[in-house]
């Protein structure tokens, strides 16, 4: 679980000050980075495989996560799950991108490494001491009978992008109000506990189509969809697998497929930096 925080000298989280809906627009940072609530934090490990469940659980802060085994040498990691659940087949990433509410599920194999290597994980996305995320030591090598299959999941059901489905969209933006305040909206609408943005039905599949006008996590919640293309392009390597969540940056359009197989009744969809979403970046839908 990685996360950012303050802290202040007792140790109790400092979070600044509230004055409204117009504050802290682009979310909050924090200065210290965490691990499993740990800072900064240094983990002994084998010449084996690893898998590892990375969340993203920051309020605003997004990671470029690499793998920096020093002299130029860079790690890779090997993909096998995404929000929900396990990919078809795994495919390998230098570099993981992840927004706030985004999960990966990995694989690292530290017989990449000599005995003794200081592996560490680092943040590109970050500046100065935050570019640290935590910290691998190879001490001892193990034997190690493990794999990761060539295929990963038998169930797992590519949605065709060609399929014809309702189409709908979704514009996250700030816009003002009629007394000049900021307002975060979804089509240009505030939160209304009574509106409805869309009614799906329970066992199709839609079209959704994101739009922003600055970097906004959007996060269905118990729906799952697949990434068919992001601004007119196939979707990036790390928007593979079922998804809940993703990052839809500045004057981009996220298409997605979304499935609903859940059950009836009244979901959200909101932005996932969190304070985005304290000021009702959200909106309803009805599965019925």
């Amino acid at each position: 679980m990685l996360c950012d925080r303050s802290f202040a000298e007792d140790g109790s989280f400092r979070y600044p000050a509230h004055h409204g809906h117009d504050t802290f627009p682009d979310g909050v940072l924090g200065d210290v980075q965490l691990v499993n609530g740990a800072p900064w934090p240094v983990l002994e490990v084998s010449a084996t495989r690893y898998r590892f469940r990375l969340l993203n659980a920051s309020n605003a802060r997004r990671y470029r996560l690499r793998l920096d085994a020093g002299n130029g040498k860079w790690g890779r990691f090997v993909q096998i799950g995404s929000d929900g659940g396990l990919l078809a087949a795994p495919q390998p990433l230098g570099t993981i991108d992840m927004a706030p509410g985004e999960r990966f599920d990995v694989v690292v194999d530290f017989s990449a490494f000599p005995v003794g290597s200081k592996v560490t994980l680092h943040n590109s996305a970050a500046e100065d001491g935050m570019r640290d995320v935590m910290r691998f030591h190879v001490v001892r090598k193990e034997k190690d009978d493990s794999r990761v299959p060539d295929r990963l999941s038998a169930s797992f059901e590519a949605l065709s992008p060609d399929r014809a489905v309702p189409v709908r969209s979704f514009d996250f933006r700030r816009t003002h109000s009629t007394d000049e305040r900021q307002m975060w909206t979804i089509n240009g609408r505030p939160f209304s506990t009574d509106a409805l943005l869309a009614s799906p039905r329970l066992g199709s599949v839609e079209r959704w189509r994101f739009s922003s006008d600055f970097h906004h996590p959007v996060h269905l919640h118990l729906a799952q969809f697949q990434v068919t293309a992001r601004g007119g392009r196939p979707p990036a390597a790390t928007d593979a697998g079922w998804k809940d969540t993703v990052d839809v940056r500045p004057y981009e359009v996220v298409e997605v497929l979304v499935r609903f197989t859940g059950y009836k009744g009244r979901y959200m969809l909101h932005c996932h930096n969190l304070e985005h979403e304290d000021m009702a970046m959200i909106g309803n839908f009805q599965v019925v």
